[in-house]
């Protein structure tokens, strides 16, 4: 468990489901100059996975007068052959010119704590690339624990990346 001189505080944010009235806003976040360096793929459409199948869902990073600034999502992954070795696996998108500002931080902690709040899981992940700097600070500052490196795990750009994994508990 976090002390309290451990927990940082960061900016508000809210999470809202998606509506139609998002449907530009959600286009615009896969589009390359939204997604960077770091979350552009060149996959066929037909090789991307589908979170829902996944038992996944996504929402709305907003800030608090309701601006959208980008959106999380989450899937379920097994760590062992019952349900309560199922954990969550996050991720998140922010429109460039509202990065660096702790928003991230802040979403991704309070998906974190929704989804533990909701379900028997014990344990939600996050992993990027090892050079993805800013985005490791983040997760640090949303209260995530760096666990080391899985090597070669991600495709993107025509070759393997090593990511950092990240991993918040039900007791942090």
């Amino acid at each position: 468990m976090r002390s309290p001189e451990e927990i940082v505080e960061l900016p508000q944010v809210r999470l809202r489901s998606v509506s139609k009235r998002d449907q530009a806003f959600m286009l615009k976040l896969q589009t390359p100059e939204v997604e960077g360096e770091w979350d552009t793929y060149d996959d066929a459409p037909d090789e991307k996975l589908n979170g829902a199948y996944y038992n996944g869902g996504r929402e709305i990073v907003e800030l608090p007068d309701g601006t959208p600034v980008g959106s999380v999502s989450w899937i379920q992954t097994p760590h062992g052959p019952n349900t309560r070795s199922l954990a969550w696996v996050i991720g998140i998108v922010l429109l460039p010119h509202y990065r660096g500002r702790g928003l991230a931080a802040a979403a991704q902690r309070l998906l974190a704590e929704k989804l533990l709040e909701g379900s028997k899981a014990n344990r939600v992940e996050a992993s990027t690339d090892v050079n993805n700097l800013r985005e490791q600070r983040s997760l640090s500052l949303a209260g995530f624990t760096d666990e080391g490196i899985r090597r070669g795990a991600l495709w993107r750009a025509g070759t393997w990346h090593d990511q950092v994994i990240f991993s918040r508990l039900r007791n942090d």
